[in-house]
């Protein structure tokens, strides 16, 4: 079987038709739009995707609990920015990899006699009630959240994060300007050392292949096979209203703050240099930073949105192709 029809199944759907008056959030995100990507090559991308951020996941966490700096737990990685986002990617990949997998098939999960493999199938397809619109709401806003998380990781690492990192010394403080190379040893913060590599990138590139590779995923691979998804890999649409989401992701944004405070009191570490007042310079700053965080969320979201669109203004003319054809 090559691919499985998009409604497969669907008759629960039929009384609720008028209400979705599309296909549910589920199916879309188990569907590419493109013809030449069928279910079977879909399922392919999906587990090998899946497969990759295993091993770099793997990878990830070795770097950052071998090379943490003197006096850092690894309980700071359940506070870490970049970690959080990537693996909500890694959940996304797992469900929609068993969703795709299963639809494609076992399309009648009810049809496995009883035994492990059953149990295995269940778990992994789709959910049930694929006309309910708070679980169709749930997984939408669970989508968004990630590329919209994974997103926010890159343009906060790469224009803010670095450039900081590369004017100070190399533990991310500030220095001090009581000697003349502006660092005593105090942490006053007073001054500043200037640490910029004599090449472009040999910060991330100069230091091992395992530090580049932990940096280069945490911070850019995984928006890009977001990117990836939302353009080839499934089909789920704009939604109608984005207030309830854009409200939500700020809410989100402001709730990971919090969550940022508490591994602070937890572990000593703040996990963005902005918000310790002694390295953004005061409390104002830190209050200027949060609220750039936030608002970030929905900017993000905006971005996303194009590509969306870029997808499916490429995808509109096939379709009319096609059903010019079958008409």
């Amino acid at each position: 079987m090559d691919s499985t029809p998009l409604l497969v199944g669907s008759n629960e759907l039929s009384a609720s038709r008028a209400l979705l008056q599309d296909h549910p959030v589920f199916l879309r995100a188990s569907h590419s739009p493109w013809c030449f990507i069928p279910q079977n090559v879909l399922v392919f991308f999906r587990g090998l995707i899946l497969a990759y951020l295993i091993a770099a996941s793997i990878l990830v966490l070795n770097y950052e609990t071998t090379d943490a700096a003197p006096g850092e737990t690894n309980a700071r990685l359940f506070f870490d920015f970049a970690i959080i986002s990537g693996a909500m990617v890694l959940l996304y990949f797992i469900i929609t990899f068993s969703w795709t997998f299963t639809h494609l098939y076992y399309p009648d999960p009810e049809e496995i006699d009883g035994g492990i493999e059953s149990w295995v199938v269940n778990v992994m397809s789709l959910p049930r009630n694929l006309a309910s619109l708070r679980q169709q709401f749930y997984f939408t806003l669970f989508y968004i959240t990630t590329v919209v998380f994974s997103f926010m990781n890159t343009v906060i690492y790469w224009f803010i994060t670095r450039p900081y990192d590369l004017e100070n010394n190399d533990n991310g403080g500030t220095g001090d300007d009581d000697n003349d190379n502006g660092n005593n040893g105090n942490g006053d913060g007073n001054g500043f050392l200037a640490a910029a590599p004599n090449t472009p990138f040999s910060d991330i590139f100069g230091e091992g292949w395992l530090k580049a590779f932990a940096i280069v995923n945490l911070f850019g691979i995984t928006s890009i096979i977001m990117v990836f998804e939302i353009l080839f890999l499934n089909s789920i649409r704009r939604p109608s209203t984005i207030s309830a989401y854009l409200f939500a992701l700020m809410v989100f944004a402001g709730l990971y703050l919090g969550w940022a405070y508490i591994g602070h009191a937890a572990t000593g570490i703040y996990p963005f240099f902005w918000l310790d007042p002694a390295e953004a310079g005061s409390q104002e700053a830190v209050t200027a930073y949060a609220i750039g965080f936030v608002l970030l969320a929905p900017i993000m979201y905006i971005f996303m949105q194009g590509f969306v669109g870029i997808r499916e203004s490429l995808v509109r003319p096939h379709v009319i192709i096609q059903e010019g054809l079958g008409a």
